[in-house]
């Protein structure tokens, strides 16, 4: 696997109220900023596929902890480290 050690910045969708709100609760709305790192392993026109965790065992190289992440929905990527060679 040859692939950039990414941090994936991207806006999540948030719930606060259980109930009943008020006019002026929907100011404070807002959704959450998560931060991904990990290796994007596969792309398509909507979908960065993402793996945290790259695992070499007797000579085989496994991916695990997986995340799909919408394109539509990332404001940032970052290169950490430049093409992670295992």
């Amino acid at each position: 696997m040859k692939q950039d050690l990414v941090l994936i910045k991207w806006k999540d969708i948030t719930s606060s109220h259980v109930g009943w709100m008020e006019e002026g609760d929907l100011e404070d709305l807002k959704t959450a900023t998560c931060y991904t790192p990990g290796w994007i392993v596969k792309e398509d026109k909507n979908n960065y596929y993402v793996v945290s965790t790259v695992m070499e065992h007797n000579k085989e190289w496994t991916l695990s902890f997986d995340t799909v992440i919408p394109k539509g929905v990332v404001e940032k990527i970052t290169v950490l480290r430049k093409r992670w060679k295992s």
